[in-house]
């Protein structure tokens, strides 16, 4: 339980970050012993005051900068990811050769998450002046090693290093950001690299086999090549931080002549998109032998106004764009998907602003979690499609139709939105999702994720086991949820 200090300190930054919800709320309850937040809304529709979690869904956390841990961690509790994502120095793990420990700091949230059930990629990051060379891989290796046998209780999953490509790796072992050398070989941090995450991979599994290994995390042209190099059969995992491009739909890496002639390899369509280079990402891992499990373990959206050569977006559209990309990983069958971040310190990507108080993103990652957890991408059989006027223009993408469902086949969603740039006063365009059902729904609900909305809507069924559906699309998802 919080001492009385913290409470009340909490209690006063949550009333002054729920501010704008006055327009459309009536009231809202803080129990500031669990720091649990309700919001009651014209339409019924309540932040959960326990929201179900998403295991397929993470977020990235700097409790290893000093984050205060009895403050955010249990608002992370609340948001409805099942993972947080954070970082501990190799050179405060071992701060002298052979000597190992794990900070008390680090102690602290890594039980703090474990208490609230939430799962950890721990991140074994930098290098270690202890080593001539800071990124010495026995060394490393040993300490990897060390490191899953200590939190075998507490930690789900090893990340090796954080964006090689960043942070000094590639300053050390030399070569070009995307690997591609201009003699046509490898470049020496990608090579080094391999050797480093391989022999990690194998210490790691020899103390503790239930821990879960992933590593890469570079651009996505260096990965491949990476994956060319060939990986231990012990690497469970293949990282990737696919930050949107102008859509959360697209990546920055199309298949055109420019990006073939300037990274020598091809990673996604000619639109660059990024179903099409998680399906490129598959296949490469297939064609050399490695784990095609993808770990999405950093992409976000900054809030503020924009600046020259730093481009950001009002907190609304952070929230469409969040739940857009979100339901897309989900539809591809991304294993794990990581906010980047929780919480603004000196960047806002935060669902929550530097004072804890919430964007309309933390809200929204509640919703999608709660309505989407437990539930799985149907068949193709299966899916819903979407019917509209011929004559009706879209843009940027088209439209985007997505279902699930859960296991028992008795509650089926549909997702849809048009894949175009968010604009809150864009007209809609008219349309009919018509969806498979073996059996008769008994409700059919309309919900909108971004205001919490929920409508009970009318749908007519067909002789060939259909239902269809009028709905407005925009750029902002909404779902059709059928009860059996």
């Amino acid at each position: 339980m919080l001492q009385w200090g913290n409470a009340q300190r909490m209690f006063m930054l949550s009333i002054r970050g729920l501010q704008w919800i006055t327009g459309f709320c009536r009231a809202f309850i803080l129990a500031v012993d669990c720091l649990l937040i309700v919001a009651t809304c014209e339409m019924g529709q309540a932040v959960p005051e326990k929201p179900v979690r998403d295991d397929r869904v993470g977020i990235c956390t700097h409790f290893s900068q000093n984050w205060p841990v009895g403050e955010i961690m249990p608002l992370i509790a609340k948001s409805g990811a099942g993972w947080i994502r954070d970082d501990l120095n190799w050179a405060d793990l071992e701060p002298t050769r052979g000597n190992y420990q794990i900070p008390s700091k680090a102690r602290g949230w890594i039980q703090a998450a474990k208490q609230m059930g939430l799962k950890i990629d721990l991140i074994l990051a930098y290098g270690n002046p202890a080593y001539a060379d800071h990124y010495d891989t026995d060394a490393y290796a040993k300490a990897a090693g060390w490191l899953a046998r200590e939190v075998a209780n507490d930690v789900q999953a090893i990340e090796i290093l954080n964006e090689p490509n960043n942070f000094g790796f590639r300053d050390i072992y030399g070569g070009q950001w995307n690997g591609n050398e201009p003699n046509g070989s490898v470049s020496p941090y990608l090579q080094k690299y391999v050797q480093l995450l391989n022999a990690a991979a194998k210490e790691i599994k020899l103390a503790n086999p239930r821990i879960t290994v992933i590593g890469l995390g570079t651009p996505a042209p260096a990965s491949f090549r990476m994956i060319a190099l060939g990986l231990a059969p012990q690497v469970d995992g293949l990282t990737d931080h696919p930050y949107g491009g102008q859509l959360p739909e697209l990546i920055p890496y199309a298949g055109t002549p420019y990006f073939l002639q300037r990274d020598g390899i091809v990673t996604a369509d000619a639109n660059g998109t990024l179903a099409s280079q998680v399906s490129m990402f598959r296949a490469q891992a297939r064609k050399w032998g490695a784990a095609d499990k993808l770990w999405h373990t950093e992409w976000g959206y900054e809030t503020g106004q924009a600046k020259p050569g730093k481009p950001r977006i009002s907190e609304e559209t952070q929230a469409v764009y969040i739940l857009r990309r979100l339901l897309e990983s989900e539809a591809m069958g991304v294993e794990h998907t990581f906010i980047y971040d929780f919480k603004d310190d000196g960047e806002t990507f935060g669902l929550v602003k530097n004072d804890c108080s919430p964007k309309q993103s933390y809200f929204a990652l509640q919703r999608i979690t709660g309505l989407l957890a437990g539930m799985g991408a149907t068949s193709p059989a299966k899916q819903a499609w979407i019917e509209n006027d011929p004559a009706a223009k879209r843009e940027g993408l088209g439209y985007r139709c997505h279902t699930f469902s859960s296991s028992d086949e008795q509650r089926t969603v549909v997702a849809f939105w048009e894949a175009k740039p968010w604009d809150p006063n864009a007209t809609t365009a008219n349309a009919v999702i018509t969806l498979p059902l073996a059996h008769e729904p008994r409700h059919v609900f309309l919900h909108d994720l971004l205001s919490g909305n929920r409508t009970e809507v009318p749908w007519k069924r067909s002789e060939d086991n259909r239902i269809s559906i009028r709905v407005s699309i925009s750029g902002a998802p909404k779902l059709v949820i059928a009860h059996s």
